[in-house]
């Protein structure tokens, strides 16, 4: 099985905090972390909203009233357009929020899971958009410099019979010119539904790296549903 990457499901964000231009570059990670921290009150209310039980209605329009979760909704949707083709630096921007980024992830995972009744509704594909990007910025990946140093090709993944566990491998690279640390392999496994039914952290091949190299990764995780896709990416975070 070939593993999909989050970014192909993503489509073009119809909110916006701060607006995409085709012919600019995308914002800076200072930029986006300002915009975040300019909707906190926002984000109390909206936070307030989800932990009270929330739930998408169907044929809910994306800009539909309830203003405060809107505008988290839309600060996360316009933004996976940014990290995903990598026009802002997510390695960097995940310095200033991860923690952030966590604790939205998890509240829109349960709604997403409340919601799916009314998985045809343009809210819903909006919260689908702002989980991915929540999601990514919460697995503090690294950033746009360190992909130049290291890199993983010929992903895969084989699933045992019951679709129920994965064995992943990869070819873990690095180009180094100094000795450097590097970094761990994020896992991924999600269900029919699009929603994490497995995840983890596992140390790369080689704690420490220099020049130019090439090592095996292979690791297996088990899903609590039966998987559908597999991620797989590097991040900063360690192993679990």
């Amino acid at each position: 099985m070939t593993l999909i990457p989050l970014a192909g499901a993503m489509a073009p964000s119809q909110t916006a905090i701060i607006a995409p231009s085709p012919r600019a570059k995308g914002a800076k990670p200072e930029e986006i972390y300002r915009a975040w921290l300019e909707i906190a009150e926002q984000r109390i209310s909206a936070e307030q909203v989800l932990i009270g039980g929330h739930t998408i209605q169907p044929a809910e329009a994306a800009s539909t009233a309830n203003g405060a979760l809107s505008s988290v909704l839309g600060f996360f949707d316009t933004l996976a357009e940014q990290v995903f083709t990598r026009s802002t630096d997510v390695g960097e921007l995940s310095n200033y929020m991860a923690g952030d980024a966590r604790r939205w992830r998890d509240l829109l995972r349960a709604l997403r899971q409340r919601s799916a009744a009314a998985k045809d509704a343009p809210r819903y594909h909006q919260l689908t958009r702002a989980l991915a990007a929540a999601e990514f910025v919460a697995s503090e990946p690294i950033g746009n410099i360190e992909r130049e140093e290291f890199a993983l090709t010929d992903i895969g993944a084989d699933l045992d019979d019951n679709r129920l566990s994965a064995e992943v491998s990869a070819n873990f690279i690095t180009r180094l010119a100094v000795p450097k640390a590097t970094p761990n392999v994020a896992v991924v496994l999600r269900d029919a539904n699009g929603d994490v039914c497995g995840e983890a952290v596992f140390a790369a091949p080689m704690a420490e790296a220099k020049g130019e190299q090439t090592k095996l990764f292979n690791a297996t995780l088990a899903a609590s549903r039966e998987i559908a896709n597999v991620e797989m990416s590097l991040t900063r975070r360690s192993a679990t």
